[in-house]
């Protein structure tokens, strides 16, 4: 998805009122999987688990729960978007 198309969206989403924030997150987080960004700064389990202070096998906890997405290269080759980790790391769950 072009960077236009994504700032249009995004304008439209919050002029709309009949959108709640919680929609208009999930809708933009949908067009930025969508868009591809070669640009992601991707990381191991090792690399997750150390911005997160915990072990790598509570990184995998986190991916059972569906606070993280992991992306699968292969069976072996699993990498995570380490600014979606570090967005965890600062703000943690949101309540809603």
């Amino acid at each position: 998805m072009k960077a236009e198309i994504y700032q249009s969206i995004k304008v439209l989403l919050q002029n709309d009122a009949t959108v709640a924030a919680e929609q208009r997150q999930e809708i933009l987080k949908a067009c930025r999987q969508k868009s591809g960004r070669s640009n992601r700064r991707l990381g191991t389990v090792k690399q997750a688990a150390e911005i997160l202070s915990c072990h790598p096998k509570t990184v995998y906890r986190y991916v059972r729960r569906g606070i993280l997405h992991p992306l699968h290269y292969s069976l072996r080759k699993v990498r995570f978007d380490l600014e979606e980790v570090e967005t965890f790391a600062t703000n943690g769950l949101s309540k809603g």
